[in-house]
């Protein structure tokens, strides 16, 4: 059992790369050209645009000139976004006290983890775990664990309480939003118990890793850690194929979509794609499409005047 236990971690975390993977692929290779948003400003803009919602388009024979793009803007807009939920605070600020700690518990786990992982990388490389240096960062961690599954426990229940009591709200929701908010809702619970039971919740997951990464496969010390271990595993496989993949999409949904104003002449992508739109058959009857009812082509249709008479047979 301990064996398997260790083998269901690494396939967690291979299954979630894979899974992550095979969504940013498949959307990439299989998305249409997105409908331009027109939302200004546009962060890639600059600031110097930003500042008044201006584009590089209103400049005089735009199209003959080289496009200048701010990466950074670009960053600084998403950054923001991720880690303030902008957008949620200026526009439904009664939702974002309930998502906002919600998040903030999610970023300090995945960033306590990923602290957690470079301390057994650390041990691996002869720092010693006993250490001041990993007593110190083991304080931090169990204190970054402490809130962070606070924050889940609180924002994952105000979030459910939210999606049954508002009307609004409660007609959009489905049970898999309540049943994903309740796995992370129980993924805290477990982690706080543990926390509260043991005396360094960053041993517990030190060690753990440490011994993912040795192929040390020791039995756990704890078993409210282990089944919140059980509880990640699940989550890191599930996240990927549900609509929290927005953990890793939101880069694209901004800057693909919600941001994307990239000319069609700027970019052979675009070309492509829109050449390869024009192939889709169209069967569609209506007048304005002139379909006929008979298999066309969007050439066809784009290269048919809809108000000309009719031949008739």
């Amino acid at each position: 059992m301990t064996i398997l236990f260790y083998i269901l971690g690494y396939l967690a975390v291979v299954g979630f790369i894979c899974l992550a993977y095979t969504k940013i692929k498949s959307y990439l290779a299989a998305s249409p050209l997105h409908a331009r948003w027109e939302l200004y400003p546009v962060p890639h803009e600059g600031s110097e645009k930003t500042s008044y919602g201006g584009s590089f388009m209103e400049e005089k024979d735009w199209w003959t000139k080289p496009r200048h793009v701010s990466h950074w803007g670009d960053l600084k807009a998403l950054l923001i976004e991720v880690l303030a939920l902008h957008a949620t605070l200026e526009h439904n600020p009664r939702l974002w006290i309930r998502t906002y700690p919600f998040h903030v518990g999610m970023y300090l786990l995945m960033g306590g983890t990923i602290i957690v992982l470079l301390s057994a990388i650390a041990q691996l490389c002869g720092l010693d775990p006993h250490g001041g240096f990993m007593i110190f960062v083991g304080n931090v961690i169990n204190a970054v664990s402490l809130v962070g599954t606070l924050c889940f426990i609180g924002g994952g229940t105000a979030l459910v309480l939210r999606r049954m009591n508002d009307e609004g709200l409660r007609k959009y929701t489905t049970p898999e939003h309540y049943f994903n908010l309740l796995v992370f809702v129980l993924f805290g619970i477990l982690g706080l118990a543990a926390w509260a039971v043991n005396p360094s919740y960053f041993e517990l997951a030190r060690t753990f890793i440490y011994n993912l990464i040795t192929f040390n496969f020791a039995a756990q010390t704890s078993t409210l850690f282990s089944l919140q271990l059980l509880v990640g595993f699940f989550l890191l496989i599930w996240i990927p194929m549900t609509h929290m993949g927005h953990l890793f999409m939101k880069y694209f949904t901004y800057h693909d979509i919600r941001w994307g104003d990239e000319p069609t002449n700027y970019s052979d992508r675009n070309k492509q794609k829109i050449a390869d739109a024009l192939k889709y058959n169209v069967t569609w009857s209506a007048d304005h499409i002139a379909g006929d009812g008979k298999p066309k082509t969007w050439v066809d249709v784009a290269t048919t005047n809809p108000a000309a008479p009719k031949n008739e047979d």
